[in-house]
């Protein structure tokens, strides 16, 4: 028999992280109205962190029924990551899941207090800090199909000297020129886009952290340059298809800030050109 939770649990487990999945690096709403007026819509999931009932993912034979349908073992998620830590448990565990719901309870209070306090100077600061990183985002390595580069290994410099542009807000050329200056994302007033920028490091990371893996598995054979063109070839098209969607996926997540910021946003890949 499983011990599921009460309404009024999953109420208080919606409302704790303002509506918003838990996982941090989601934090997608999961409420909005419907079409009838008397009707909302809801996409999230009230989750157990440990199994509701036996042979559940990470369930736990010490917990008494109360404990299981408690808050204390809920967490509010998109009904995708629901979905996520119940198929790879040894990955999502106790611990981890919980510190999410930690997390995401924090931010959601951190966004009631930050919205009360933005003044206009600070939102047109934000604004100045995302017209920044538009620049940084406005070059081939966000612009260009993978199969397309010039030089794999200066496509993996570019993101790193992004990743570190968006940390610290100095962005170079590939020469170590400083192109612009501005300041780091931790400097946004914005939480929601401040959390946003987060997700785009990552994603980044996971960039250069699967081209160093596709080369070491021989998936990507990597050669010297000529006349400016560097010589390689692919194993494995489905990673040139993962990058190009990893990017899109990046620039499309930075264009939702774009918008709310009134700044024209980019889109992968693009026709016309520019230099490293």
């Amino acid at each position: 028999m499983r011990d599921e939770f009460t309404s009024k649990t999953k109420e208080l487990l919606f409302k704790r992280v303002g509506g918003r999945c838990s996982n941090p690096n989601c934090r997608k709403a999961t409420s909005a109205p419907h079409t009838d007026i008397n009707k909302s819509i809801n996409v999230g999931i009230a989750a157990h962190i440990t199994a509701a009932e036996l042979n559940g993912p990470r369930y736990d034979p010490n917990m008494s029924s109360e404990e299981r349908k408690s808050v204390e073992n809920g967490i509010w998620l998109c009904q995708d990551h629901a979905k996520l830590i119940d198929c790879d448990e040894m990955r999502y565990t106790v611990e981890i899941i919980k510190e999410w719901r930690t997390i995401s309870e924090k931010a959601a209070l951190l966004d009631i207090e930050y919205n009360n306090q933005i003044s206009t100077t600070e939102t047109n600061e934000d604004k100045r800090i995302i017209k920044f990183y538009s620049q940084c985002f406005d070059r081939p390595a966000f612009q260009d199909e993978f199969v397309q580069e010039g030089s794999i290994e200066a496509f993996d410099r570019a993101i790193e000297d992004t990743i570190t542009a968006i940390n610290v807000g100095c962005l170079k050329d590939r020469d170590g020129n400083v192109l612009f200056q501005c300041l780091g994302k931790s400097y946004l007033f914005n939480p929601e886009w401040r959390e946003k920028m987060d997700s785009i490091v990552d994603m980044m990371r996971a960039i250069r952290s699967r081209y160093r893996l596709a080369v070491h598995l021989g998936q990507i054979d990597v050669g010297g340059e000529y006349n400016g063109r560097q010589f390689y070839f692919f194993h494995n098209y489905e990673v040139a298809k993962w990058f190009d969607e990893t990017r899109s996926q990046i620039l499309f997540l930075f264009s939702e800030i774009c918008k709310e910021a009134g700044i024209p946003k980019l889109v992968f890949p693009r026709k016309n050109k520019s230099v490293y």
